[in-house]
C-alpha cells in the first residue's frame, strides 16, 4: 500500500514541482518535506490540509483512507469544479510558456465558464431545431 510520503512525492512530481517549490507553497522547509516524502516524519494536520489543497486531492486520499484518485489519474475527463480547483491551486500552470499569475488564472476560469455556457446554449438551440424539424 502506498504511504502518505509516497503519495506526496508522486503527486508533487506529477505536477512538475520541486520539493523546494512545494515546501514554499505549504509554508514548510524543503528538509521537512523531504522527511515527509521519505516517511521519516508524519506531517501535522495543518500541513496535511495544505498539501492536499496544493496537490489537488482530498486529505483522505493523501492519508490513504480513500482510493478516489485525483481527476488527472482517472480515465474520465475532470468535472468543472475539479478543473477550476486544479487551475487555482497549481503553481506550475503555463499559458503559451508563461506561468499564470492569480489574475490570469481567474481570467482563464471565467473564459472556461463562458465557453461552457456557450456550448450549453448551442446544444439547446440545436435540440430545439431538431425537435421542430
Amino acid at each position: 500500500m502506498e504511504s502518505i510520503g509516497d503519495r506526496i512525492k508522486r503527486l508533487r512530481e506529477q505536477k512538475g514541482m520541486t520539493q523546494k517549490q512545494l515546501a514554499e507553497l505549504i509554508g514548510t522547509t524543503e528538509a521537512s518535506l523531504s522527511r515527509y516524502e521519505n516517511n521519516l516524519r508524519e506531517p501535522k494536520a495543518e500541513i496535511i490540509s495544505k498539501l492536499a489543497k496544493t496537490l489537488g486531492v482530498s486529505t483522505d486520499y493523501l492519508l490513504g483512507k480513500s482510493e478516489d484518485k485525483p481527476w488527472w489519474e482517472k480515465d474520465e475527463p475532470p468535472t468543472d469544479i475539479e478543473l477550476e480547483e486544479f487551475i487555482k491551486n497549481n503553481s506550475n500552470i503555463k499559458l503559451m510558456g508563461n506561468p499564470l499569475d492569480e489574475k490570469t488564472k481567474d481570467d482563464v476560469i471565467m473564459f472556461l465558464r463562458a465557453a461552457h455556457e456557450f456550448i450549453k446554449q448551442k446544444r439547446k438551440r440545436e435540440e430545439e431545431k431538431d425537435k421542430n424539424d
